[in-house]
């Protein structure tokens, strides 16, 4: 992979980064960390690296959100039973967007499979353009440095490290908290508020 990036520049990273935001299974974030380990080594260009990141989460979110904007709720309607998004939980998400779309917009580009859905569900829930494509900037900003100037920073020294030890609890680690967000991400887009259902159902009982 950092052959490819070294031999193709930044205007692959941006491609990848920008076709992965679209919804396709592409490793940009592993591509950043890369841009970022040849910037350190003066391959790249660190300005570069981390524009190329942030310009392809940008376009390929948008594409994602006017995609979903204008086919979402058809697909949904089609094929959302196939994968557990019936009618009752695609409305309980577009409740959750309602409240929360921004916090969601702004967490999901750190985490896998939310990171390519993104755009794609913001505008299929029909989120506010300028909010989404605030809070989306903000979220590929800190993406981009948080991945590519992290690893220019200290990419070395962890190589270095790694170099005399083994990466398999570093890669559990990073399973771990993708597991953990998806979970969570799961459970908040699909909880249940039925803490005034047992209270109803007893007002109703002792009326009658």
């Amino acid at each position: 992979m950092t052959e490819y990036l070294a031999q193709y520049g930044c205007g692959l990273l941006f491609l990848v980064v920008l076709l992965e935001s679209t919804g396709m299974p592409l490793p940009g974030e592993s591509l950043v960390v890369a841009g970022g380990l040849l910037a350190g080594e003066g391959t790249l260009n660190i300005f570069l690296v981390l524009g190329a990141a942030f310009g392809g989460s940008i376009a390929g979110d948008n594409i994602g959100y006017f995609v979903g904007r204008r086919y979402g709720r058809a697909i949904v309607v089609r094929w959302g039973e196939r994968f557990g998004l019936g009618e009752k939980r695609f409305k309980m998400v577009e409740e959750r967007f309602e409240d929360y779309g921004f916090v969601v917009v702004l967490v999901a580009r750190f985490i896998i499979i939310l990171r390519q859905l993104n755009g794609f569900v913001a505008g299929t829930m029909k989120m506010n353009w300028p909010v989404f494509f605030l809070y989306n900037s903000i979220s590929a900003a800190l993406w981009s440095l948080g991945y590519g100037g992290f690893a220019y920073l200290f990419g070395s020294a962890f190589q270095t490290y790694f170099a005399g030890h083994s990466t398999w609890p570093l890669y559990l680690v990073a399973a771990a908290i993708c597991l953990i967000g998806c979970y969570g991400t799961y459970k908040f887009l699909f909880k249940v508020e039925d803490d005034d259902g047992p209270a109803e159902d007893a007002g109703s009982r002792h009326e009658a």
